[in-house]
């Protein structure tokens, strides 16, 4: 059983050893999978669009909206997600996210209209990811006293695996099944899948009668058990008066505006470039995996190098290589952007846990990061729409991709404008 109170004896009462079996990693492996599971589906979207204009005979306009949709639907539902979490657990969350999650993914499978497409993806996603996916980066921090850096970075590794490993599978899954199959085929998959993870999943240390990871003898008790409603709101009210609050949330849409652009049409691009499917989507499974490297290190760099400065660089490094794309036509062209593009998609999120946890010390953070989520699925939804927009009326991405790059930017010139990240904004909530 994994499950000591504390690190071992020998490391000295004000030294934590940055590794030691406690049952937080069981924690971070059930938080990367639900990732993995939860969004692999939308993060996916592009390998769906030529199947469906095939299939249903619809434009790309009329398909990307079911993204867009889906994206403002998980950004409008994310703070109710974040309050549902704080009241009932994110435990439970997952199980009610499961469930929606679940009808969604089944339904898609018995579609014959775009309405019905909306309210599958948009509708029943949308509410679906904003349950499960919200609670978790908060649930991880409930677990951390010390190295946070570590485990956040292997839990955003799983937002680059999650594409990487789901994109070809559901481009086979639709290649070598019915439609309706394929997708019955994923909804059990994925509720199966969930169902182990929640058995195996706690709310937080106090669950199962131990401390955080890296917890010293020394150090002065935090109370980790559920926290009462109203030293939440005064907690809540404090976090919000912070500009960090608001610009946090700014940087995360302008962040996905940018990456989203190219996670949506980049397979449509690649196959119109004489590219195969199996190809074009190996595109997504290339960047994503470029991106877990970026994503497992970012926040230990955040750590060691400043949030700001490292934030700042990854935000470049996401809008820099969409020039490459502008009149790409050789695969190896397409290649080459993935590799790239993967380094700054993957460091672009990885700091906000460090950005809160430094801001915000050891107080929930479910209310500020679903504040950012909402405007982070604002952007998404704005990124994943526009190109199809523009395609249908020019019939080409290139002003997509300047509003990828523009945005990107947007997001680097904002970090530079949070407070400094060497004092707590707000009061320590272990005197409160």
């Amino acid at each position: 059983m994994i499950s000591p109170n504390k690190p071992e004896s020998g490391f000295g009462p004000n030294r934590s050893p940055i590794f030691y079996p406690h049952y937080t990693w069981v924690i971070v492996v059930v938080i990367v999978l639900a990732n993995m599971v939860g969004s692999s589906i939308r993060m996916a979207f592009g390998v769906l669009i030529n199947p469906i204009e095939i299939n249903f005979n619809w434009d790309q306009g009329t398909i990307t909206l079911a993204y867009a949709i889906s994206n403002i639907v998980t950004a409008v539902f994310s703070p109710v997600a974040a309050w549902l979490s704080n009241r009932i657990g994110a435990r439970k969350s997952m199980m009610v996210g499961t469930a929606i999650l679940f009808i969604g993914i089944l339904s898609i499978g018995y579609m014959n209209t775009p309405l019905e497409f909306y309210v599958y993806v948009g509708g029943f996603m949308g509410i679906a990811q904003a349950i499960i996916l919200v609670p978790l980066i908060p649930s991880a921090m409930v677990w951390f006293r010390r190295h946070l850096g570590l485990g956040i970075g292997m839990i955003m590794g799983s937002w680059g695996l999650g594409p990487a490993l789901a994109t070809p599978l559901i481009g086979f899954l639709i290649g070598a099944f019915e439609w309706k199959s394929a997708f019955v085929i994923l909804a059990f998959g994925t509720v199966l899948i969930m169902v182990l993870l929640i058995a195996l999943f706690r709310n937080r240390p106090s669950d199962m009668g131990i401390e955080a990871y890296g917890t010293l003898p020394t150090d002065k008790g935090i109370d980790s058990a559920k926290p009462n409603s109203e030293l939440l709101t005064k907690f809540n009210g404090y976090i919000r008066k912070t500009s960090a609050y608001w610009n946090m949330s700014s940087i995360h849409f302008w962040g996905c505006v940018g990456h989203s652009v190219i996670l949506v049409y980049i397979i449509p691009l690649a196959i119109q470039k004489n590219m195969s499917v199996l190809e074009a989507s190996s595109l997504i499974t290339l960047m994503s995996g470029t991106s877990v490297i970026s994503r497992l290190v970012t926040p230990i760099l955040c750590e060691k190098y400043g949030t700001k400065f490292v934030m700042g660089c990854f935000y470049f490094l996401q809008g820099i290589p969409v020039i490459m794309l502008f009149g790409a036509s050789d695969p190896m062209m397409f290649y080459g952007f993935a590799l790239f593009f993967g380094v700054g998609l993957g460091g672009e999120s990885a700091g906000f846990p460090i950005l809160m946890r430094q801001y915000y010390g050891f107080a929930p953070s479910a209310v500020p990061h679903g504040t950012q989520m909402l405007w982070a699925g604002l952007g998404m939804a704005l990124g994943g729409g526009i190109g199809g927009i523009f395609y249908d009326i020019y019939g080409n991405y290139n002003i997509a991709f300047v509003i990828s790059i523009l945005a990107s930017f947007a997001g680097m010139i904002s970090i530079f404008f949070l407070e400094s990240t060497n004092k707590i904004l707000i009061p320590k909530w272990g005197d409160s």
